[in-house]
């Protein structure tokens, strides 16, 4: 009855044995995913609608544009981004754009390479970078970096457009902020500022004693104005013709033993129902030696 009982366990474990290494080879193995197209051939950007044509864009004269998006894995390219008018295709409109992104890469130095060398080729420059590495005497971490980049509104579109064919985009951004009314309105402040200045200096000429002074010290206060104006308006033609971009890039460390052969239900079923029959195998091995002692 003993030798029946210890063949039959045998029998079942060896079964179990042979399940799980069928289960494990019946796993389907995960495709590799495919290397980053970084010589594809550059898409051509098609000129960009008039906002007012759409419904989902269309905004006041003054109004903000923005738009987000979040997902687990990029869908089709031409999905993200709103359509991008640049100072050449804006006319007298100035406005100012925005992107924000966050990134993921499984190769992560290469994919640091490809986002500066895109845009140093669109003449943009990096503003800041934060690079966290990972160190060689602990265990393999996953490596991250922060950039601002500041790159030319025209070129803009084409950088997005490579971030979308070679990178998992966790997150991104847009917005668009006009600031046509207040670069006119500066403009015209300016333009009496100016006429001010004229004929403060035509005063000037002629002017003696205390309205000589009084010129001139109003002639001070409409040059400061005028030079905080101008720079005012500088500083918005410069966000026109450049826009920042921030960029989070994150490496995916994806174990090779884990895409071929991921763990399910039944394996740790398997699992446990080996381990049960091991229990009981040494649970009936050591009574037969008890029921041997006894016996002699």
């Amino acid at each position: 009855m003993k030798k029946k009982i210890r063949s039959t366990l045998l029998v079942l474990l060896i079964v179990a044995l042979l399940a799980a290494c069928g289960s494990s080879d019946m796993a389907p193995a995960s495709a590799e995913p495919a290397a980053p197209a970084a010589d594809a051939p550059a898409r051509a950007v098609a000129p960009a609608p008039a906002l007012a044509e759409s419904s989902d864009f269309a905004f006041e004269a003054e109004a903000d544009v923005n738009f987000s998006f979040r997902a687990e894995s990029a869908p089709d390219s031409d999905y993200f981004s709103l359509p991008i008018l640049t100072p050449s295709d804006a006319g007298d409109r100035r406005l100012i754009y925005t992107v924000s992104m966050q990134l993921q890469t499984t190769e992560f130095l290469p994919g640091m390479r490809l986002l500066l060398d895109t845009v140093a080729e669109a003449d943009g420059y990096l503003v800041s970078a934060d690079v966290r590495g990972s160190d060689l005497r602990r265990t393999r971490t996953e490596q991250s970096a922060v950039f601002r980049f500041r790159i030319p509104t025209e070129g803009l579109a084409s950088l997005i457009f490579v971030v979308e064919n070679n990178y998992n985009i966790l997150s991104l951004q847009q917005g668009m902020q006009e600031e046509t009314a207040q670069y006119q309105q500066t403009g015209w402040t300016l333009d009496d500022l100016r006429e001010q200045e004229s004929e403060l200096l035509e005063i000037l000429e002629t002017a003696e004693g205390e309205a000589y002074t009084a010129a001139n010290d109003r002639l001070r206060e409409v040059r400061r104005s005028i030079r905080e104006l101008e720079a005012s308006q500088a500083a918005i033609m410069s966000n026109v013709i450049y826009s920042t971009v921030d960029i989070q890039l994150s490496e995916v460390l994806v174990p090779d033993d884990i895409v071929s052969s991921p763990i399910t239900v039944i394996h740790v079923l398997i699992a446990i129902f080996v381990i049960a029959v091991l229990i009981l195998i040494v649970i009936l091995v050591k009574t037969d030696k008890n029921k041997r002692k006894e016996d002699r």
